[in-house]
């Protein structure tokens, strides 16, 4: 009888998994394509580059931004120093661009007169500093097209939004595990575009961020969320949504795309896993926080039917094999029309690893994510 009852949820979870993951790929593909237009560019940018213990990369960022094609005289960047103890201070002060300026955000203090520190703290201070009408923001360690500014300022002045997003992606990606985080990251970039489709604003990435100077101070920057250490893109998001309804925007175009390494170990992986998923509580809008929920679960039935099969169930099997057949099939229609958009047919190899390595990710980070503190550079995170 017990075993009937469980069967009959496997099938009811598994149906509304399907749902989810059609319904994704259905609002991703209907999103349109960005069209990159001739703009007469005249929009005054500044870029913010929150950074700490970031000497490996950091040159490589500036001289992306150096060979922006977007009139120097029109953008500066601003890079934020967060107590860096390597040489990071050094190459940005020796950087010879006239438009960058370095920020020491330890010269900042709270009402406790603390030091300033975390991300958050970063954005807030050096967009209180910014000269720019637009926003943007990136990390030390990504990579930026050449057009990288362009087009956000083309989406800008056309459709006059709050906030604009962009596309993320690991990239290089060699080895199967690194394979696996950027076609797992390509699939939440789907989804990410799926919920704006749907107008619902909980997630967008902190690497590839624009938004309007005015819009960030009408809401309030962060307050409300300042006392979360992540969250600086998804939890911003839903606030300016919410004050300016209708000006939201998503670039989706693969020449925007900026490029983040993958992490190269396990417990980085699960770090950053479980940073992310520190601010999941925090949503306003409970859509995502079910739907998440829903495929946490999901997993765990997967899981537990294995067992259930190898302590002798043989029965489970009746329901055990289309559930994952189906899902095999749902995640690769959404996963392939991902990589095809983003010209990375070639994540597809480690599709089915991926299923395998996916389903114990999902299993760890949700149990964990929301219980144990993370390091987040150099930093113990409590929740």
């Amino acid at each position: 009888m017990a075993l009937s009852i469980w069967m009959i949820l496997t099938v009811i979870f598994s149906l509304f998994y399907y749902g989810l993951m059609l319904n994704y790929w259905w609002n991703w593909s209907r999103y349109p394509k960005t069209t990159i237009e001739k703009s007469d560019f005249k929009t005054k940018v500044t870029v913010i580059i929150p950074a700490r213990n970031e000497a490996h990369n950091i040159l490589n960022i500036l001289n992306d931004l150096k060979a922006q094609t977007y009139d120097s005289i029109l953008f500066e960047t601003l890079v934020v120093d967060d107590s860096s103890t390597d040489d990071t201070v050094e190459l940005v002060e020796k950087y010879n661009f006239k438009n960058t300026r370095l920020i020491h955000l330890n010269t900042f203090f709270d009402e406790n007169g603390e030091p300033l520190t975390l991300k958050k703290k970063a954005i807030e201070t050096a967009v209180s500093l910014a000269e720019g009408e637009l926003i943007m923001v990136t990390d030390a360690d990504c990579r930026l097209p050449k057009n990288w500014i362009e087009l956000f300022v083309m989406v800008y002045q056309k459709e006059q939004s709050a906030l604009i997003a962009g596309p993320v992606i690991f990239n290089p990606a060699e080895t199967v595990f690194e394979k696996f985080q950027a076609l797992d990251f390509l699939g939440m970039m789907a989804i990410t575009v799926a919920y704006f489709r749907k107008n619902v604003f909980n997630m967008c990435n902190g690497s590839n961020l624009a938004y309007q100077k005015s819009a960030f101070l009408a809401v309030g920057g962060y307050k409300g969320i300042d006392h979360i250490a992540s969250g600086d893109d998804m939890l911003l998001i839903y606030k300016i949504a919410a004050q300016f309804p209708g000006k939201i925007s998503y670039l989706k175009n693969e020449a925007a795309i900026v490029k983040t390494a993958p992490e190269r170990k396990m417990s980085d992986f699960l770090q950053q896993r479980f940073r992310w998923t520190s601010k999941s509580g925090a949503y306003q809008n409970k859509t995502i926080t079910r739907d998440l929920g829903l495929v946490y679960l999901f997993n765990w039935i997967i899981l537990i039917n294995v067992f259930l099969f190898a302590f002798g169930f043989r029965s489970i099997l009746v329901v055990f094999i289309p559930q994952l057949a189906f899902k095999v099939m749902v995640d690769f229609l959404l996963l392939f029309s991902a990589t095809r958009f983003f010209k990375k047919r070639e994540l597809m190899e480690v599709f089915i690893p991926s299923q395998f390595l996916h389903l114990i990710y999902i299993i760890i980070v949700g149990t964990l994510g929301n219980l144990i503190p993370y390091k987040w550079k150099g930093r113990r995170i409590k929740k």
